[in-house]
């Protein structure tokens, strides 16, 4: 993170708001030990070390030699990656958090933690401290002016634009420009990441959904094509995992869960990508003077006849039809640049070539055919904008409904919009769907969905906050050339 324009931190003025035992007259004589002997003893150990991290990260004034001392314990570096890391550390996600409630993260952290321990006087694990990270962000929110929205609403439409072109596309200068885009960074934990085209390599998506975590061990020998996992909230507790799987593992995948008992295809459901994902930002309709999206999904539904959506790039992107007719093998150089873009998006290109040992010209070749054969694709990425990130399944025998539902989505802050189906019914038109929203959206979508299924439109739904989520966790070496 860049020390310029950074705040200045005085931890005793955050640490006010702490628990009592946290109070020190002179937190530069506090030990990180010491500081980890006040946490409650429930709290396992390596977070009590990462926690008291970033104490002294803070206590530092997020100094440079803090930030480097915290990686050195930890094993990994702030990266989108790190969770790939052996003995990952799930505090990397406190940089983003820290960055958006400026320091009042730690504090208002230790209150939930006392809470949390307080009520059930057991130890507590990683998923229920991921839990808490998450709600404590609940109720921050940066704000953004005019010159900020431009930004996001051009990156959103093409991420490719570098500042220069930002420049000539909002008619502002290049300092300006770039002020603001390190601004939107460091509040919104804005990225440029980049995509990957899995459906032209011969590569499916699977959804597993259980409310049974223990019943997804089933399919333990697939982990290696396991690319995200994520735990959301609908009444109970329901856990989701999707896998990345070449097309005779697809079929190995499918007939061991068709061989299934009933009652354990009761407890956990299977869905396969029916159509082309449609992924991405929208930025249009956010008021600015309330800073909110000016949307309602009934009021929408109502006023307007919604077409099917079709975006020409995700169609070039992505194949409705799988496995496709000619497979695009990608050799084993290319295999290490590709994961280096998915896994370094802070790296300028220099130093992703001096990673890979090759000279930055060659790289830039191979990178520009990567792109111009429609393999990888640039995508925006805004970590910390909107405080609720759910999860959406819902059914339909209507294809219109969903139509409607996609292209009613396509309008909010952020979805990741997946159409599937059963193996088992075919008809039923199903989606699974990441949303980022703020309360007022959640509601309204909510509300829109029990009017369609009391309207006999939509069979049924489930919608629920994340409360943990890890994307992008496969090796794309394992996904391409790994047998079970």
């Amino acid at each position: 993170m860049s020390t310029k324009n950074k705040k200045t931190i005085k931890i005793s003025h955050l640490m006010i708001k702490a628990p009592e035992r946290y109070q020190e007259k002179d937190y530069s004589k506090l030990t990180l030990k010491q500081f980890e002997k006040l946490m409650p003893k429930e709290v396992p150990r390596i977070i009590k070390e990462d926690i008291a991290l970033y104490f002294n990260y803070l206590n530092n004034n997020r100094s440079k030699k803090s930030l480097k001392q915290w990686e050195t314990a930890s094993g990994c570096k702030e990266s989108p990656s790190s969770y790939k890391a052996e003995n990952y550390r799930p505090i990397f996600s406190f940089l983003d958090y820290d960055r958006i409630t400026e320091g009042l993260f730690l504090p208002l952290l230790l209150n939930k933690i006392d809470i949390a321990t307080g009520n059930h006087g057991e130890d507590m694990t990683i998923d229920e401290f991921n839990q808490l990270c998450r709600s404590t962000l609940i109720g921050f929110k940066p704000k953004i002016d005019s010159f900020d929205l431009k930004i996001l609403q051009a990156l959103s439409k093409d991420p490719s634009m570098v500042t220069q072109t930002l420049t000539n596309e909002i008619g502002h200068s290049y300092a300006a420009v770039y002020h603001h885009l390190q601004s939107l960074k460091g509040k919104m934990g804005l990225r440029i990441t980049t995509r990957v085209n899995w459906a032209k390599l011969g590569v499916q998506r699977i959804f597993l959904i259980s409310d049974e975590e223990k019943s997804l061990q089933t399919f333990k020998e697939f982990k290696p094509f396991l690319d995200g996992k994520s735990s959301f909230l609908w009444g109970g507790t329901y856990y989701l995992h999707y896998y990345l799987l070449r097309s005779e593992i697809r079929d190995t995948f499918i007939k061991k869960y068709l061989g299934l008992s009933e009652n354990q295809k009761q407890k956990m459901k299977l869905y396969e990508l029916s159509a082309a994902p449609i992924s991405g930002y929208n930025f249009d309709l956010y008021n600015l003077d309330e800073q909110k999206w000016d949307f309602d999904f009934a009021s929408t539904f109502l006023k307007s006849k919604v077409k099917k959506i079709v975006k020409e790039d995700i169609r070039e992107l992505f194949l409705d039809t799988f496995p496709p007719d000619t497979l695009y093998e990608l050799n084993e150089l290319e295999q290490k640049i590709v994961s280096e873009l998915v896994a370094s998006y802070a790296l300028a290109q220099k130093e992703i070539a001096s990673s890979l040992g090759i000279h930055p010209p060659n790289l830039s070749i191979i990178k520009s055919k990567l792109q111009k054969d429609a393999i990888v694709k640039p995508q925006l990425m805004v970590t910390t904008f909107l405080p609720l990130y759910c999860i959406l399944w819902c059914s339909s025998h209507e294809q219109k409904i969903i139509d409607t539902l996609i292209s009613l989505m396509d309008k909010i802050p952020y979805a990741n919009i997946s159409p599937v189906n059963s193996p088992k019914d075919k008809k039923t038109k199903q989606l699974i769907c990441i949303l980022l929203l703020d309360d007022v959206l959640y509601y309204s979508l909510v509300t829109f969905l029990m009017n369609l299924v009391k309207e006999n439109r939509l069979e049924d739904f489930r919608m629920g906050l994340i409360t943990d989520a890890y994307f992008s966790m496969s090796k794309i070496s394992d996904v391409l050339n790994k047998e079970i």
